[in-house]
């Protein structure tokens, strides 16, 4: 049975130590912690890593790496290589605070300047990045995009064609599936579930990735979730903490049914 997560995003400006104690009151059994500024791997002292590791005692931690100008197809070799740098810097803190898994994005497209889009240097960075985070003990997750036209791994299809071709385990969002498939996001699932490691769970109104309570969008959660359920987290990423505790208890209940 998958392990209830809080992801941070709901109190992301709190400390992380602040954050772990939040969910750890509201019956979660694990945090994800959102690596976006000021908690960018760069800026976790030695005293914030022992308190994090101290407040989470008992409970599963995960990190979901940063994003913004993070960028693995970037046309520019130097901005890759900071991708990958800070990348690699996450999985460092995740094993020195025991993380479990780390969540990373493929990157985006920064300009419509016509010119190819260096998707086998990203392949490459992310099968260094796998070998580390093998060698660390720790799960590396690539995350499926929402459906914007800067984006690339919106498809389900592709997504999965990344996961098989770089022996990767991969991070579900639900809610990006959701605006990029809509139902037809359902017969994609099945054939994913094997593959995935976490998922995020939200709704939305099937536009925008709202980041929405659990049924206050158009998502049909239970039958999206159900070929899921053998992922090792689910993990609540909310916008804000309101909701948190019905949308909690509505995926408890979905685990605990056969």
């Amino acid at each position: 049975m998958a392990i209830l997560s809080f992801s941070t995003l709901a109190v992301h400006l709190e400390s992380p130590v602040e954050a772990i104690r939040f969910a750890r009151e509201r019956g979660f059994q694990g945090v994800e912690i959102l690596c976006e500024p000021p908690w960018h791997p760069r800026n976790w002292s030695p005293s914030l890593m022992r308190d994090v590791r101290e407040a989470a005692e008992g409970l599963v931690l995960s990190l979901h790496a940063p994003t913004g100008d993070v960028n693995l197809i970037s046309r520019h070799p130097g901005a890759r290589r900071f991708a990958e740098a800070e990348l690699s810097r996450t999985l460092a803190l995740a094993a020195r605070i025991g993380a479990t898994h780390v969540t990373v994005h493929l990157g985006y497209r920064a300009s419509g300047v016509p010119g190819e889009i260096p998707f086998a240097a990203a392949r490459e960075a992310l099968a260094r990045l796998r070998r580390r985070a093998e060698d660390l003990g720790i799960s590396l997750c690539l995350e499926n995009d929402p459906h914007l036209p800067y984006l690339y791994l919106w498809d389900l299809g592709e997504y999965l064609s990344w996961l098989e071709g770089l022996d990767l385990a991969g991070t579900l969002d639900i809610g990006h599936a959701w605006t990029a498939h809509g139902d037809a996001a359902l017969e994609f699932l099945p054939r994913l579930s094997s593959r995935i490691a976490v998922v995020h769970v939200s709704d939305n109104g099937g536009e925008v990735d709202d980041h929405l309570p659990l049924g206050k969008g158009v998502i049909p959660l239970h039958t999206a979730l159900l070929p899921l359920k053998g992922a090792t987290l689910w993990v609540l990423e909310l916008m804000a903490p309101e909701g948190m505790d019905e949308s909690r208890e509505l995926m408890a209940g979905m685990l605990r049914e056969g």
